[in-house]
């Protein structure tokens, strides 16, 4: 078998060239007068041949071919180029003639088994429009459009709106409007050497724009649990044909549009839902230098849509829209292309505390290689790159509106509600959602420890303040089904002043005194008026016991202390020694406490009394003697 060394260069440019309207393949092309082939190369046209095998003959490497202008001599290691279909490229193993018709039983052949030293190159995009400077591009060949889908002037633009996926089991999930726009620019390039097979190759799109709207329609009605479900919605073939060297190059680029879902429902709910993602990437593969490589870079633009759901539900909902691109040679998959455009919708709900979340989730999943079996090459390669991004969540943020800073009184209710608002990722105020309050600091309460959002998103409780000065703290929270609480939270403050007892006017004064020391059988009642002076002493008057009197007071929040020392003079008659009647007085010294707190004008509590007597002008008895005592007993207080 003679080989000749080489260079063969290919390069289709496909977007840029002007419009080649012309049906014929041109035989030849200035660039490739050099080109060579093997001598064992045998071309079979769709032009006089009829090919017999069916699917099954041909997926077992048989090739049946009818010859209608004579049959050309085959024999064993040659190899077999055809047009017809998306092309083959085999190496014969065995032959069986039979007049016209050849039997071959083959396998898959090489591209080097074609030609020596060569560079592969060419720059395509997959839209019908885009011609070839060295031959033609076939038109695009439709192989299957899923009920309203349709397919868009340049060959990449689909729209699937009013496409049910699923309707069955009581689930219907339903896309009521939608488009995908993808305009990939790929560039394939390879070099062989006849000592080195594969030294080179590169599959890649630059900059490519890849676009998916969406309206989405979710009904279920009852327990379902739908595991992946795969439909596709579009599936269409790009053919090029050229001619090098007279050996006819199939090159076909398939583009599908696959839509995949799976869900799990237990409820009965509808929902709608719906997103714009635009993502700008760069995605390729390398083989230099005996090493695989890769490249990628991402830019995304999503905007979700609002989202309306009804009913009490738990919901786990996957969409993935993927336009997946792959390139053959022969009939042999090359590189391939597939951006998984994803979508996961997701709401839970607790019982019966009614917390719930809900999220959308978009992403994308990257999946660019190559098999290079036609290529010479053993290993094939392919890398995986993804991006996921949650575009709306709800609950999500957690606002004060009013009441916040207050400043009230010990054990009072502050006049203003505690009220706060509760949004979605989009800001867009949520009603129904469990709001919780939670007093932190200062042992106050709130009316209602759990409250829904109303129609405009607001939740609001009262708050009672502790009874102390200590820092008065309630936090707010919203919780997931889980139990666990949203990131966003809120505190309130309040500050809380000695309480503002008003002690002007008249008060009475009612005490009781018993269990004297001393004294056992001394029982004291007594009454008096008074008033609370801004001096902190009080005035008395009208007193029936104490006649000369100096007191003071002081208010700690309601908790009132009194303390007194008063001198009397009381005057009394005793018997001498000598039993006469005598008239005298005694100087005596009391000193009266009382500490309680002051509800609603009127406090009561208890008071120690005590007395010391130093007798003075006393002729009954030693005028040096001290009598002293100490009593115990209630006093209340009232406002006149």
């Amino acid at each position: 078998m003679k080989k000749l060394t080489i260079l063969f260069l290919l390069t289709i440019f496909l977007g840029c060239s002007k419009d080649d309207s012309s049906d014929s393949i041109p035989d030849e092309n200035p660039y490739h007068q050099n080109a060579e082939v093997t001598e064992n190369v045998i071309v079979i046209s769709d032009e006089n041949t009829n090919l017999l095998s069916s699917d099954t003959d041909l997926s077992n490497g048989i090739y049946t071919i009818e010859f209608n202008d004579g049959t050309p001599v085959i024999k064993t290691n040659d190899i077999i180029v055809g047009d017809e279909g998306e092309g083959f490229l085999r190496k014969v193993v065995s032959v069986n003639s039979n007049g016209n018709t050849i039997t071959l039983q083959t396998s898959q052949a090489k591209i080097d088994d074609v030609f020596n030293n060569a560079t592969i190159e060419f720059t395509t995009d997959i839209t019908e429009s885009s011609k070839m400077a060295n031959g033609k591009s076939k038109n695009i060949k439709v192989n299957y459009l899923k009920n309203g889908v349709t397919i868009m002037e340049n060959g990449l633009e689909y729209d699937f709106s009013n496409t049910t996926l699923y309707d069955e089991a009581g689930l219907t999930f339903q896309i009521t409007n939608g488009t995908a726009t993808f305009d990939p620019n790929f560039n394939f390039k390879a070099d062989y050497s006849i000592f080195t097979g594969l030294d080179y190759l590169n599959f890649e799109t630059n900059n490519a724009n890849l676009t998916i709207d969406c309206d989405l329609s979710l009904n279920v009605s009852g327990n379902t649990s739908l595991p992946e479900f795969s439909e596709t919605l579009a599936d269409f073939d790009k053919r090029l044909t050229f001619l090098v060297a007279g050996i006819p190059v199939i090159v076909v680029i398939n583009t599908q549009l696959v839509a995949e879902l799976n869900a799990g429902i237990d409820a009965n709910v509808l929902v709608t839902s719906g997103f714009t993602n635009n993502y700008t990437l760069t995605s390729g593969v390398k083989y230099e230098n005996d090493n695989w490589t890769y490249n990628f870079d991402l830019g995304s633009d999503l905007t979700p849509k609002p989202i309306d759901f009804s009913g009490q539900v738990n919901i786990s909902q996957n969409l993935t829209i993927t336009p997946r691109v792959s390139v053959k040679f022969y009939s042999v998959i090359g590189p391939f292309c597939e951006p998984k455009m994803t979508e996961d919708f997701a709401f839970n709900i607790a019982s019966p505390s009614l917390d719930w979340d809900s999220n959308l989730k978009v992403g994308l999943d990257i999946t660019t290689g190559i098999d290079v079996t036609i290529f010479g090459y053993v290993e094939d390669f392919s890398r995986t790159d993804s991006f996921e991004e949650i575009i709306w969540n709800a609950p999500e943020t957690l606002e004060i509106v009013s009441g916040n800073n207050q400043t009230g009184n010990q054990g009072e209710q502050l006049t203003e509600p505690l009220r706060v608002l509760v949004k979605d990722k989009l800001e867009n105020t949520l009603p129904f959602v469990p709001v919780h309050f939670t007093v932190t600091q200062g042992n106050g309460t709130v009316d209602n420890e759990s409250v829904m959002t109303d129609e405009n998103g607001i939740a609001e409780v009262f708050w009672t303040l502790g009874d102390n000065t200590d820092p008065q703290t309630v936090e707010v929270n919203v919780k997931k089904a889980d139990g666990t609480n949203i990131e966003s939270s809120a505190n309130f403050n309040a500050n809380s002043e000695d309480n503002q007892i008003d002690l002007s006017g008249v008060w009475s004064l009612t005490f009781s005194a018993t269990g004297c020391s001393t004294e056992p059988d001394f029982n004291n009642s007594g009454s008096a008026t008074f008033v609370f002076n801004n001096d902190n002493t009080i005035s008395l008057a009208d007193l029936d016991y104490f006649q000369i009197a100096s007191n003071t007071y002081s208010l700690n929040g309601n908790i009132i202390s009194i303390n007194y020392h008063s001198i009397n003079r009381p005057s009394f008659s005793c018997t001498d020694n000598n039993g006469n009647t005598i008239d005298s007085y005694v100087e005596v010294g009391h000193q009266f406490s009382v500490q309680t707190e002051i509800v609603n004008n009127s406090f009561v509590g208890e008071f120690i009394y005590s007395e010391a007597n130093p007798l003075q002008g006393n002729a009954c008895s030693d005028p040096n003697a001290v009598h002293s005592f100490a009593c115990s007993g209630t006093v209340s207080f009232n406002k006149l």
